[in-house]
């Protein structure tokens, strides 16, 4: 129920716990300790710290891969995922696409068949010709339009991330997570590639949250 109480923010976290026992001992330790943000309407919100602060435990708690000991994620103001309520959405019913660090794409497929996977299978599926109109238009925003019948293994690094990025908002998500998604990169595409998400970004107006430890 919204109460509307959120309807300018797309993701709220708060309070957000999550521990970890530790392989071959019956400690816990803290793998995110008290978290609370909010993240505005199409906005783009990054996670930054070192490796082993939280910050793609966060992340997989947001895409519902993980579950939170304690704490509430609230998406467009409807709750997601709540301790006290007992309440926690299946990745696949959350409105999101998340863009992990390897990119996810699927070596057995061409470049059009990676792209159309979400419209095929996932939350709103389309007709063939839909299918068509939408991947071509997608991959020619990304670059991407003259290898669509290329397989994906022969794209380049940053081709691939660009595919990834090009499956992701094809998913037409209301908030889109990324997780490192350039730390595979050299220095100079990684910065090329900075720019670039942060345009397709503002193109598609989708809320963005992203996790990187370079600052």
């Amino acid at each position: 129920m919204n109460n509307g109480r959120s309807s300018q923010h797309s993701v709220e976290i708060a309070g957000l716990e999550k521990s970890f026992v530790r392989s071959g001992s019956t400690e816990k330790s803290r793998g995110i300790d008290d978290v609370s943000f909010v993240v505005p309407k199409n906005h783009f919100f990054t996670l930054l710290g070192p490796s082993g602060c939280g910050k793609t435990t966060t992340l997989r708690c947001l895409a519902g891969l993980e579950t939170a000991d304690r704490g509430e994620i609230r998406m467009n103001g409807e709750a997601v995922f709540s301790a006290a309520e007992k309440r926690d959405v299946a990745p696949h019913n959350r409105p999101i696409a998340m863009v992990p660090q390897s990119y996810g794409i699927w070596p057995h497929m061409k470049v059009f068949d990676n792209a159309a996977f979400p419209l095929r299978y996932g939350r709103k599926t389309y007709p063939r010709n839909e299918q068509l109109r939408r991947v071509n238009t997608m991959l020619e925003q990304v670059g991407l339009s003259e290898y669509s019948d290329r397989w994906a293994t022969q794209l380049s690094g940053g081709q691939q991330q660009r595919l990834a990025l090009a499956r992701a908002l094809l998913c037409e998500p209301e908030v889109l997570l990324l997780d490192e998604p350039l730390s595979n990169l050299d220095a100079k595409l990684r910065s090329q590639l900075r720019a670039e998400l942060r345009s397709f970004q503002q193109k598609f107006g989708v809320t963005t949250v992203y996790v990187t430890h370079d600052q």
